[in-house]
């Protein structure tokens, strides 16, 4: 009964005294300082350590004590080559002062030390480290192809550190990859200083997963120093594992055509996965500056078994302008299993269109006019493509406008990217409104590409804007006739009896002051003589 409270006793003493079960001899030193020069009481900070150089001998001694909190934990004298150490049963934090030089510069005359220096190392308890080293036998993995459906890893430790490591225990990660072959945890003993163990292997098989994934594999150490501290390090190799299922659209179209010429557009559809899928909407655009010539839908749901491919859209197209244009990009999508819905875009192909393009346009200042007036109408024709091309022009005057002067046509080579303008003036007619035809132009380019293009139609309004100013004037003149008639009240006659309803004032016709008494008395007169001789 006691042995056995005995030995359990010793067992438990012994395990809580492993930790720091060793001595200085036992200790793997690290230097931490290379070198540092003491003078007569200076001091050097490591590791919580304060290391003082305290006095000299003659005989070149240096007295040197560690301290740690204001307290001093061990001192000695040092010779070159002497090492005082402290062992810290505590912490772990074991220390080394190692003498290198001690100069005492002793005075020849008055045999007294001058200025003596002490030059030390420093060395603190060794520790392990880890220095992983995890490979994979490629970077990227496909499920869909046999020879990437696994992966090989290799796995070996190195300790780097400057002390022996025990108890030392590897285990990976795998990422929820499943194991094939190998074990994901590995024990080893003990690792010396530079010491590798063996390459551990691991075979793990590659996911179906729905969408391209990084997935870590993590590699981790761990193990003890002499003083139980444990030590620990990981690494990680980083893999790409493709989908499961992929769908690959390929559009195809000409690289080149002519302004004459269709192109013909190609879409096809696969399904490069390890299972069918169906429920697929797949949709594709037209090319800008292109006019769809065949009746098809762009717009169609389909259903792909694994390994399926599918011609799915087949159709013609007409440029309406020259130049370089991308093809928009067939989107095809559908949802998966786990909710997610998953998008997958074509190619996105080139087309150069050649050819001239013609445009034609017809301007004037205003479409609002009075009668007779004239008016300038500038036709512009406009080659907004990549190739030149001789156009004719023509304009058409309308019967019930006068054609005044200007040119009514062109005939000339218009370079790509150019213009070229004529303008004429014509008189307006009567009121009412009139239209200028569209202007017609015809062209060729040397490629033998030709074509015929309209204009736009002028709308003219005219507004016999003089009618209205007379009938203004008239009414202005008949209230200044009223205010005269209205201004002499001391008259015989009237402005109009006087003169005929002129409505003009002469000096001759105002008649003067007493004449019109003396002509009462003579006409009265002639009358009475005139009855006495009958």
């Amino acid at each position: 009964m006691y042995s056995r409270i005995f030995l359990s006793l010793l067992l438990i003493c012994a395990g809580a005294t492993t930790a720091s079960a060793y001595t200085l001899d036992d200790i793997q030193w690290d230097k931490s300082i290379d070198s540092a020069t003491l003078h007569w009481g200076d001091s050097v900070e490591d590791n919580g350590y304060t290391i003082t150089a305290e006095d000299f001998q003659k005989d070149e001694h240096v007295y040197i004590s560690i301290s740690k909190n204001g307290q001093t934990l061990k001192h000695g004298a040092l010779l070159v080559g002497d090492n005082l150490e402290y062992r810290d049963t505590e912490e772990g934090k074991d220390i080394r002062v190692h003498a290198n030089e001690v100069k005492v510069n002793i005075d020849e005359w008055t045999g007294n030390m001058e200025d003596p220096t002490a030059e030390i190392s420093i060395y603190n308890r060794g520790k392990p480290e880890f220095d992983i080293s995890i490979e994979t036998d490629r970077d990227e993995y496909d499920p869909r192809i046999t020879s990437k459906a696994e992966i090989e890893v290799t796995l070996k430790i190195k300790n780097d550190g400057s002390a022996k490591a025990e108890d030392v225990q590897l285990s990976v990660d795998p990422a929820g990859m499943d194991v094939v072959e190998g074990d994901l945890t590995e024990s080893i003993s003990s690792l010396e200083i530079d010491e590798t163990t063996e390459e551990y292997e691991l075979t793990l098989k590659v996911p179906h997963l729905w969408e391209e994934t990084d997935l870590d594999i993590v590699a981790t150490v761990e193990g003890y120093d002499i003083n139980g501290d444990l030590h620990k390090n990981e690494e990680i190799e980083t893999v790409t594992i493709a989908p499961k299922v992929e769908l690959m659209i390929t559009k195809s179209i000409p690289e080149e055509i002519y302004m004459d010429e269709t192109a013909r557009v190609l879409v096809s559809i696969r399904n490069n996965g390890l299972y069918d899928v169906s429920n697929i909407t797949v949709k594709d655009k037209i090319i800008d500056h292109m006019e769809l010539l065949d009746d098809v839908v762009l717009n169609k749901n389909i259903s792909l078994d694994a390994g399926e491919t599918i011609k799915i859209f087949e159709y013609s197209m007409k440029p309406t302008k020259s130049g370089e244009f991308k093809a928009p990009a067939t989107i095809a999508s559908f949802k998966a299993s786990n909710g997610k819905i998953y998008e997958y875009e074509s190619n996105q192909p080139e087309i150069q269109v050649d050819g001239p393009v013609i445009t034609v346009t017809q301007s004037t200042e205003s479409s609002t006019i009075r009668p007779s007036d004239e008016v300038k109408v500038t036709v512009k024709v406009s080659n907004k493509g990549n190739r030149d091309a001789s156009v004719k022009a023509v304009s058409e005057i309308p019967d019930d406008v006068t054609f005044v002067r200007g040119e009514t046509s062109l005939d000339q080579v218009i370079p790509e990217g150019k213009s070229k303008s004529y303008n004429y003036i014509i008189r307006a007619g009567n009121e009412g409104n009139f239209t200028v035809p569209a202007a017609r132009a015809s062209f060729i380019d040397m490629e033998n590409y030709k074509g015929e293009r309209v204009s736009n139609i002028l709308q003219f309004d005219i507004i016999n804007t003089s009618t209205q100013d007379a009938a203004t004037d008239a009414s202005n003149k008949a209230d200044s006739q009223i205010s005269d008639d209205s201004g002499d009240d001391n008259s015989i006659f009237s402005d109009d009896e006087s003169n005929g309803g002129s409505g003009e004032t002469n000096e001759n016709n105002k008649v003067q002051p007493g004449f019109d008494a003396l002509m009462v008395i003579f006409v009265l007169t002639g009358i009475y003589v005139f009855g006495i001789k009958r």
